[in-house]
């Protein structure tokens, strides 16, 4: 009997192709615009210039700035979304998890600096979600502090961290890191990232793991000889 072939998937088209192009350029290019003037100020012909596109090509591609402000967002949340995925491991501890989370983040917004620029000009505080603008802020920062929150809940219960409220303990860890990555670039990011991914992880261990847990905690982190 004959077996059936499965007819070929078409080819993107040229068109298509273009578009994408287009619509890349056009977010990188708001990225850095929105991140120096702050989305009010930002004009779209401002983000047309930067990009190298026509006004018209940027608007046969997004319908307004809110649009593509949006569209910045969710590129970056579903980014450092699938970023997050790869961390987590049934066999680590809740501990080991944190520390890799932490570091992942903290690497994310450090790498991303246009949006990160682009974060803190916009968002007083990234603990609170009435504070935001855009639903995919909202999600992330949704799903950020249930990410915190589930792993300091099972922290305590492994016996790591000290009893508290873990969405409290989630909001303050996020506040902390907001801080850090605003005095990062006011002094021009001239900090090694390391050393500030390091301070912030060690700050952390201290403020909420048990005193007879800390010692191990930094090893974990491999802080150990900085304690």
């Amino acid at each position: 009997m004959a077996t059936a072939i499965a007819p070929e998937k078409p080819q993107q088209s040229l068109k298509d192709k273009k578009r994408e192009l287009y619509r890349e350029a056009v977010l990188d290019a708001a990225e850095r615009v929105f991140g120096h003037e702050g989305y009010e100020a930002t004009k779209v012909q401002r983000i047309a210039a930067e990009s190298g596109v026509s006004l018209t090509t940027l608007y046969s591609v997004f319908e307004s700035k809110w649009e593509i402000y949006r569209a910045v967002n969710r590129r970056r949340l579903d980014e450092v979304m699938h970023l997050a995925k790869g961390i987590f491991d049934d066999d680590a501890s809740a501990l080991e998890t944190l520390i890799a989370g932490t570091r992942m983040q903290l690497e994310f917004f450090m790498d991303r600096r246009d949006y990160t620029k682009m974060q803190l000009k916009e968002v007083t505080a990234w603990s609170t979600i009435e504070l935001l603008q855009s639903p995919e802020q909202v999600e992330g920062l949704g799903v950020g502090l249930e990410y915190f929150a589930s792993l300091f809940r099972r922290g305590m219960e492994e016996g790591d961290f000290v009893e508290d409220d873990p969405e409290l303990v989630a909001r303050m860890v996020i506040a902390c890191q907001q801080v850090r990555l605003a005095k990062w670039m006011e002094g021009g990011c001239k900090e090694d990232p390391e050393q500030l991914i390091d301070a912030s992880i060690r700050h952390l261990l201290r403020s909420y793991c048990k005193p007879e847990r800390l010692p191990s905690a930094l090893k974990t982190a491999g802080l150990e000889a900085a304690a």
